[in-house]
C-alpha cells in the first residue's frame, strides 16, 4: 500500500496553541529538535507559559552550543497526531526554553494529490518511453505516492494509453526523484497541450519517501514564501 502524503495545515490560533502544548505538558511527550548539523535533540517539557513557550530539562546525552539567532526544527507527538514547529532555543543554566514560531499540523491523507503552483518549478522529465530512451520535458501538475498528472506539448507528444515511462520529477532545486509508471490517461488542454495521468506501477521505497518527504517540505518552504510577502 502507497504511504499517505503529509498535507501541512497551519496552526495560527493561540488558544489551539496553548491546549496542545498543555497535552505535551501533561503527557510528558518528548520534543525532538533537528538542528542545522541533522542531529536530533531530546527535550523534556517542564512547564510552559502563556507566551507558547516551553521549559526543557537540558538532554541528557548531547550538549547544545547555540545562539539566539540559529533557527532549529522540532516535532512532537500527541494522540498519535505529529506537530512541526521552528524555534530558537534559549538556554540557561538549568534549561532550555522554545518559543514556538509557526505551528503545523502535519495530517497524513491517503489517496490525496498535491496539487502544484503555477509559479512553483515541478518538471516530470520522461527519460524511457517504452524501454526507449527519450527525453520528454513535461510540466508536474500534481502529485502523489500514487501517480501525477502533467502537460505537454502537442507538438512533442507521441504518447499512448498505457505506454511505459520511466521519468525524475524535479521540485525546485531538490534532488530528482526516480519513478516508473503507466499512462493511464490523454486528455486535450488546448490547442498546444495534453494532459496525461500517469499511475506509477513501481517504485523504489527511497522515491516514495522522497515524494512525502520533498511534498512536506515544499508546504513549508511556499508557507514562509507567503509569510515573508
Amino acid at each position: 500500500m502507497s504511504e499517505a502524503l503529509i498535507v501541512f495545515k497551519a496552526v495560527n490560533s493561540d488558544s489551539e496553541k496553548q491546549m496542545l502544548l498543555q497535552k505535551v505538558l501533561a503527557k510528558k511527550e518528548v520534543i525532538y529538535l533537528r538542528d542545522k548539523f541533522d542531529r536530533t535533540i531530546a527535550l523534556k517539557p517542564v512547564s510552559i507559559n502563556s507566551n507558547n513557550q516551553i521549559k526543557c530539562h537540558h538532554p541528557e546525552d548531547t550538549t547544545m552550543n547555540t545562539n539566539e539567532k540559529d533557527t532549529f526544527t522540532a516535532s512532537v507527538s500527541v494522540d498519535g497526531e505529529k506537530y512541526l514547529f521552528d524555534t530558537h532555543p534559549v538556554i540557561s543554566e538549568h534549561y532550555v526554553t522554545l518559543t514556538v514560531l509557526n505551528l503545523f499540523h502535519l495530517q497524513r491523507r491517503r489517496n490525496y494529490r498535491y496539487v502544484l503552483p503555477e509559479n512553483y518549478s515541478a518538471e516530470f522529465v520522461i527519460n524511457y518511453l517504452n524501454q526507449t530512451i527519450c527525453s520528454q520535458t513535461c510540466r508536474l501538475l500534481d502529485l502523489s505516492t500514487e501517480g501525477c498528472a502533467v502537460e505537454i506539448s502537442q507538438g512533442h507528444a507521441d504518447l499512448h494509453l498505457e505506454d511505459l515511462v520511466e521519468a525524475e520529477i524535479f521540485l525546485g532545486d531538490r534532488e530528482p526523484i526516480l519513478v516508473q509508471g503507466v499512462i493511464k490517461n490523454i486528455r486535450i488542454k488546448d490547442e498546444t497541450l495534453l494532459v496525461l495521468g500517469v499511475e506509477f506501477n513501481h517504485m523504489a521505497n527511497s522515491s516514495e519517501e522522497n515524494i512525502v518527504t520533498s511534498l512536506t517540505d515544499l508546504q513549508r518552504e511556499l508557507f514562509f514564501r507567503r509569510q515573508a510577502a
